[in-house]
């Protein structure tokens, strides 16, 4: 792997990136700005040199062009097109998944260690329920006649999107 520290400018953002392009504001986007506030730009993005484009990290590329940096750590590749976009592809798409046990033991480690382990990129709601904070409630299993007759519709209201006067449907 080799690692250089390049010019912001000579980032290209791939336009066939297939990820959702997160914005100021939005919870994924604070998660990692919050992220890259406390333990800094710790993965570096990866960037085909062939081609100038971004290859992996357009969100953390987002966050630091936002907050000014001029240069920035990148993992270099050299690759054709087809090969840099499916790179794109398993970068976005490749990872594992978490062993719940063992990284709920982790969290409540860290909590107890007083760590902000919201900065482990989780929502609350996620975080309180893997740490039993949450009771999720069992519900029995209903019957036909807990539901009444689904064919059947019943005379309700129906609101007008556009003017919001309610009318009674037929």
């Amino acid at each position: 792997m080799r690692i250089e520290t390049i010019s912001i400018d000579r980032i290209n953002p791939a336009a066939y990136n297939p990820r959702v392009d997160l914005q100021p504001g939005d919870p994924e986007y604070e998660k990692l700005r919050r992220s890259i506030e406390e333990f800094g730009y710790v993965e570096p993005i990866v960037w085909n040199q062939r081609t100038g484009n971004m290859v992996g990290g357009h969100q953390r590329f987002k966050i630091l062009k936002a907050r000014g940096d001029m240069e920035v750590a990148v993992s270099v590749v050299d690759l054709d097109e087809q090969q840099e976009r499916l790179l794109n592809i398993a970068l976005n798409k490749l990872s594992g998944d978490w062993d719940e046990s063992a990284l709920t033991q982790l969290l409540v480690e860290l909590q107890q260690g007083g760590a902000d382990i919201s900065l482990a990129g989780f929502d609350e709601v996620d975080l309180k329920q893997m740490l039993g904070e949450i009771e999720i409630p069992q519900f029995e299993t209903g019957t036909a006649e807990d539901q009444g007759d689904l064919g059947v519709l019943s005379s309700k209201l129906v609101t007008c999107p556009h003017c919001g006067k309610e009318f009674e449907r037929e």
